[in-house]
């Protein structure tokens, strides 16, 4: 099987208390995942137009299409304004390591 986060790109927006910005990268990394030095933009066509497939999303649903995540310290000051549209979403670091406990892309909780 692919990494878990195969296909996936990932921003990390803001400051991160635990687990830390430096150790959330390395998880993403080794996960397979990317990671991105600009936030995307949800309205963008290059964006929209990306054929990368996240493997390990519930087959069907509407997060198999999405490719990028905003990742954010639910407890810290960074909030984005909710996204979740087309192949860009937004989550709670949080979310990163629950995927990670049940090696499979768990739907992304509702902000």
């Amino acid at each position: 099987l692919p990494p878990l986060f195969d296909g996936c790109f990932f921003f990390l927006l803001g400051s991160f208390k635990g687990p830390t910005k430096d150790e959330l990268a390395r998880l993403l990394r080794e996960g397979g995942g990317q990671l991105l030095s600009r936030q995307p933009k949800p309205d963008s066509d290059v964006t929209q137009t990306l054929n990368a497939a996240a493997y390990h999303a519930e087959p069907g649903s509407d997060q198999a299409l999405c490719t990028q995540y905003i990742i954010y310290d639910p407890q810290g000051t960074y909030k984005p304004a909710v996204v979740r549209r087309g192949k860009v979403w937004s989550a709670p670091s949080t979310w990163i390591i629950d995927c990670i406990g049940a090696f499979s892309l768990l739907p992304v909780p509702q902000h």
